[in-house]
């Protein structure tokens, strides 16, 4: 599930993105700036935040991934309700924040706050899981790896909301009843909805055998280290118990980013400690690609 950290966040402004739109399997779709397909024939489809396209950091991000991987990424539109709006972020601080002296004055910017945030937060979390659009989002990653040319690999990143999609689409086949894996890498940041979808990450290592990496917020009210240990303890068990294949035959990894909180992989506080993971994320997401796609 969403939790409030889901709706926390920075808009990150020292740059601007450099991509542009464009309908792609009847989806609007930003195509990030940056990529080089003499470097690379491969595709990375970027799953947002619940911020989708409304948050520049988004596009940010992927302009950097295209630019370090010359992968081409995709941003499809396809977040409930095109998203939420980045302006509730100062609201969100307000709620959230603890007050340090009582006031009347200081409760009634909570409350006054909080009934800003709620018209637009609440329909989110009522109907806005990633499960109610996935069909869509088979749909259109089936037709972009259709599109990637002789020698291209497809490769899946998600982040918050996007981190469940990006590990459904680690269990599908490029058509139905097929047998070829529809994704050949995945990584995620800070996934949501994914505690209580434990089996779905072994199905995409075990099963599917797809290099799945995961940047995992020290300091997170969901998909915390104890949650990423526990599942990566788990499939170890599990893989040397297994046929004998070889635990080198499955790639994984859950690095964790202590003193992170949820959304810094996207949305960091432009702080040390968050700038820091944010950076390093991106190198590990980076480094990930560019060995499995490229």
């Amino acid at each position: 599930m969403s939790c409030p950290e889901c709706f926390r966040g920075t808009v990150h402004t020292r740059t601007q993105p450099t991509g542009g739109f464009q309908n792609l399997g009847g989806i609007r779709t930003y195509i990030a700036g940056g990529s080089d397909p003499t470097r690379s024939k491969s595709t990375i489809i970027y799953l947002p935040d619940a911020f989708s396209l409304r948050l520049v950091n988004n596009m940010i991000l992927a302009d950097k991934y295209a630019e370090l991987t010359g992968c081409r990424v995709l941003i499809p539109d396809i977040v409930f309700n095109n998203g939420l709006n980045p302006d509730i972020f100062p609201y969100m601080e307000m709620t959230l924040t603890p007050i340090p002296k009582f006031s009347v004055r200081s409760i009634a910017q909570k409350v006054l706050a909080t009934l800003y945030i709620l018209p637009q937060v609440l329909p989110f979390v009522l109907f806005g899981h990633p499960k109610r659009v996935y069909p869509k989002l088979l749909q259109f990653t089936r037709a972009m790896r259709q599109e990637i040319p002789a020698g291209g690999k497809l490769g899946v990143s998600g982040f918050c909301w996007g981190g469940w999609g990006s590990t459904m689409l680690c269990t599908e086949t490029t058509i139905d009843g097929g047998s070829e894996r529809l994704i050949d890498a995945q990584f995620n940041g800070h996934p949501s909805y994914l505690n209580e979808s434990a089996d779905m990450i072994r199905r995409a290592i075990e099963e599917f055998r797809v290099p799945y990496s995961s940047a995992v917020a020290g300091d997170d009210w969901e998909f915390n280290a104890q949650v990423a240990n526990n599942i990566e303890a788990n499939i170890r068990e599990r893989l040397s118990e297994g046929s004998g294949d070889g635990n080198e035959d499955y790639k994984y990894e859950f690095k964790v980013y202590k003193g992170c909180k949820h959304g810094f992989c996207v949305r960091a506080k432009e702080d040390e400690i968050n700038m820091e993971g944010y950076n390093a994320a991106l190198l590990q997401a980076v480094n990930w690609f560019n060995k499995y796609l490229n």
